[in-house]
């Protein structure tokens, strides 16, 4: 065999060795910064719920107490992570364990909900807890209803629909995505918080 014949077969096969591993390379490093950025967005979620359950915690039975919820959702939600993906937000009286739910107010980001001198960009699709029925006291809340022995531990989840970042959302799509934008991915993240008590 001439060395001609052997440097282009080898040529041929450096080729065809790069077709194949150089699609695999793409779509890793796109899915490593996919899970990057989506991880992220789970983090960012579980922060905002997380203050946002302090502020209800704190804000107990005020008249804007929800009010104070979504504005502190609103602070916390910086870039890369998108406001408008909010599906989302659920306040949450939780049950005596902490454990599952009772009775909610749930908030899509649409619309605006009037906080006197400001508003937030939220309506309510359903109003289970509303403010005046949150039990704050120390020594439980009789005359609600339903009566309370205890102070309410008071829940905020954020639902949030992450789209993907990478030339992945195209690939995904082709595969059998949802949504118009393509593939898409949603992250729920519920903190509890035990209500400040009045003594």
């Amino acid at each position: 065999m001439s060395g001609g014949l052997r440097q282009r077969r080898q040529a041929g096969v450096t080729l065809a060795e790069f077709a194949i591993v150089f699609p695999i390379f793409v779509t890793v490093t796109f899915a490593m910064i996919e899970f990057g950025v989506a991880f992220n967005a789970v983090l960012g979620i579980n922060h905002a719920s997380q203050a946002a359950s302090l502020v209800a915690a704190e804000a107990g039975n005020e008249a804007d107490a929800d009010c104070l919820i979504l504005a502190r959702i609103e602070q916390d939600l910086q870039p890369p992570l998108d406001k408008r993906n909010i599906a989302e937000v659920d306040i949450v009286r939780m049950s005596d364990t902490g454990q599952s739910p009772v009775a909610e107010n749930v908030y899509v980001r649409s619309g605006v909900k009037n906080c006197g001198s400001y508003t937030v960009p939220y309506n309510a699709t359903a109003v289970g807890y509303p403010e005046n029925q949150r039990c704050n006291i120390l020594a439980g809340c009789p005359t609600l209803s339903p009566p309370r022995s205890t102070v309410d531990k008071i829940g905020v989840e954020i639902t949030y629909r992450h789209n993907p970042v990478t030339p992945m959302r195209q690939l995904l799509s082709f595969i059998g995505g949802s949504g118009s934008n393509g593939y898409s991915w949603t992250f729920s993240r519920l903190n509890v918080s035990r209500m400040e008590p009045v003594l």
